[in-house]
């Protein structure tokens, strides 16, 4: 930012400075900046060589006082003539003048009869000539009496002015005077006749070349009664032409010009014929003026950055040490899990941190300045009910902390307690299995004995029993002892669970033998089996067999079970192993009976069970198994629309 800065000051100075001198080059050169540098240069072999070679002809015409011939001694004199013999002495060449008609001057100099003439600048001359940067500017003014109080051309209306017929009939004044309201034009063959007309009163002023104008007043000492009006009718720059294509000798003379300017004998040259009365004098005091002022602007505008960066520097430091503190603040808060909200009269939202922003699902920028009640998503973070304890929320777990901080502050903590929670859960589960897996361990063994001698008897029993009620208590017995011996074995699984040998599985060829056990039942219920094993990286892999038997079997076995009582037009259960790159994903759903709410945290609790003659364990023994694997398993149900697990398994290396 600093160098942004200063590279900025730097860049407005040297536009400044650039302007200014523009501006410069402008009012005392009349050239651009390019132009300037252009001519600002000593002169080449070649124009040296060339200035040697012969004197140079010029050809100018009649036009007071530009050029015109004195009557006392017959020489050839005013203004453009004057320029051209300084011209001469600054080039060191002898310069020779030839007076002609305009006309006669263009053939001559495309002709070769003449080395340069003196030119206006018009589109048409540009394009037969070579032209060089104006030796002077003559306007078109309006020349009015000083004792008639016309201050503007709006004064003039109703009035008369006179003109010079050489100058009337270029056009320029009467496009000037077309949209002016009543101003008559009178055409005089001199300039004599102007004034004469003027003085009689018939006409209140003259309107044609300034240089003229002044010329004549300066001549007749009338300067002091007459004074120009600001409004430029025309403008005429007078410049010296060459033949086209001449560059080297156009260079020359503009070289030439330019040190006549740096020399100011051009403005001498002015005063000597036109005095201090020249219409230019008001425009150059304003242009004057205004360089001044862009000088003095540019100079404060330079002590005041100055100042202002000096004054600024010692704040912006203390500024950025600042902002870098909140910086790293506001990086700390939003990398806390923990949501973050800082409230301002009790429920207007002033701060909050990325975590919040996300249980909004509303942006930061949106949520400062919003009343916490009105948005949905944060009603359960600011019920009173739910403060300094854990609450449940969708899937995930939080708790929420308050505390008061100034009289109309407070901040709102809301922790995700759901991993902390899983595993406190999970810790006491554990240890609760564990006590169950020993007592189950015991137990079993200690029922298995009496069972044995009672299923011996039984059998001895059986022999003597001739009648159909001995017969069915018999068979009772036996059923019993079954089912007793049944859930030994299940407890005894409980307390042992699988190995840990962990071999090569073909997915496909498992699942096709737990389908062929399966189909005496899937068929007595009439159920679909939609099955599909595939994935990316489908190929045998390294697992437990027993687990993933034992979790198919089960499953499988519950989504059958779950279709009891049900009636359904299409009973189907869909299984799925996808196999893919570190683990093996299993998908079992059907449409059978769901599972509640309020009872699917339980489900895989031990001895836990909603089947009439459902043990409780089926379900324990795999989620167990499942993450003693380092896997996953999770439920979805719907109460009447069915239920879905998946399980996530990694593949062994």
């Amino acid at each position: 930012m600093k160098k942004k800065k200063i590279l900025l000051l730097i860049v407005l100075l040297v536009i400044c400075v650039v302007g200014i001198r523009k501006l410069d080059l402008n009012l005392k050169y009349n050239l651009s900046v390019l132009d300037y540098y252009k001519y600002n240069s000593v002169l080449t072999p070649r124009e040296k060589t060339l200035l040697q070679e012969k004197p140079f002809l010029v050809g100018l015409y009649n036009d007071p006082p530009l050029a015109f011939l004195n009557e006392f001694n017959n020489y050839n004199t005013g203004i453009v003539v004057d320029y051209l013999s300084q011209l001469a002495i600054e080039l060191r060449n002898d310069i020779h003048l030839k007076v002609e008609s305009e006309e006669y001057l263009s053939d001559a100099l495309n002709n070769e009869e003449i080395d340069i003439a003196v030119v206006e600048r018009t589109p048409d001359n540009e394009k037969r000539f070579e032209i060089s940067q104006p030796l002077c500017v003559v306007k078109g003014k309006i020349l009015v009496k000083n004792n008639l109080d016309i201050d503007s051309i709006y004064d003039l209306n109703d009035m008369r002015l006179v003109a010079l017929k050489s100058d009337y009939r270029n056009g320029s004044i009467q496009e000037y005077f077309k949209t002016k309201h009543n101003i008559e034009i009178i055409e005089v063959e001199n300039i004599y006749q102007c004034f004469a007309l003027i003085n009689k009163d018939v006409a209140v002023g003259f309107v044609g070349d300034d240089m003229e104008a002044a010329h004549f007043l300066k001549v007749t000492n009338r300067e002091t009664n007459f004074s120009f009006l600001k409004p430029t009718v025309y403008e005429k720059e007078i410049c010296l032409a060459t033949q086209k294509g001449n560059y080297e000798l156009v260079n020359i003379l503009n070289k030439g010009i330019l040190e006549l300017k740096k020399k100011n004998l051009i403005a001498q040259t002015q005063y000597k014929w036109l005095g201090n009365f020249h219409s230019d004098s008001l425009d150059l005091q304003k242009i004057e003026l205004t360089y001044k002022i862009l000088i003095g602007i540019t100079l404060i505008i330079a002590i005041f950055s100055s100042w202002n960066y000096i004054i600024t520097q010692r704040v912006n430091s203390k500024t950025r040490e600042l902002s870098e503190s909140k910086e790293e603040l506001r990086l700390i808060i939003d990398t806390m899990r923990s949501g973050i909200m800082v409230i301002k009269n009790d429920s207007t939202i002033i701060e909050c941190n990325k975590a919040v922003e996300k249980l909004a699902g509303i942006a930061r920028d949106n949520l400062i300045g919003i009343n916490y009640n009105q948005i949905e998503a944060l009603q359960p973070f600011i019920n009173e009910l739910h403060m300094n304890q854990v609450f449940n929320v969708k899937k995930a777990y939080y708790y929420i902390t308050c505390q008061n901080f100034s009289s109309n502050k407070k901040l709102i903590s809301i922790e995700d307690y759901t991993e902390k929670y899983v595993h406190e859960k999970t810790a006491r589960q554990e240890a609760k299995m564990i006590a169950i897996g020993q007592l189950s361990a015991g137990l079993a063994h200690e029922i298995r004995n009496p069972l044995g001698l009672i299923k011996s008897y039984s059998y001895i029993i059986e022999k003597y029993c001739t009648d159909e009620i001995g017969k069915h208590a018999i068979s009772v017995i036996n059923d019993s002892v079954g089912r007793i011996n049944k859930l030994i074995e299940n407890l005894l699984r409980f307390s042992r669970l699988s190995n840990d040998e962990n071999k090569l599985v073909d997915i496909e060829s498992l699942l096709n033998v737990i389908l062929e056990l399966e189909t005496k039942n899937i068929e007595q219920n009439n159920i679909t089996i939609n099955s599909w094993v595939g994935g990316k990286y489908l190929r045998p892999i390294v697992m437990n067999e027993d687990v993933l038997k034992m979790i198919l079997l089960n499953l499988l076995n519950n989504s059958i079970d779950s279709f009891e009582g049900i009636e359904r037009e299409a009973k189907i259960i869909k299984l799925s192993l996808i196999v893919e790159e570190s683990h093996l994903n299993i998908k079992i759903s059907d449409n059978g009976c769901g599972i509640e709410k309020e009872i699917i945290e339980d489900i895989f609790n031990p001895f836990y069970s909603t089947k009439e003659k459902g043990t409780g364990l089926g379900l324990y023994v795999i989620s167990t198994e499942i993450f003693n694997n380092d896997g996953k398993i999770s439920v979805e149900s719907n109460p009447g629309d069915g239920t879905e697990f998946d399980i996530i398994l990694p593949i062994k290396e």
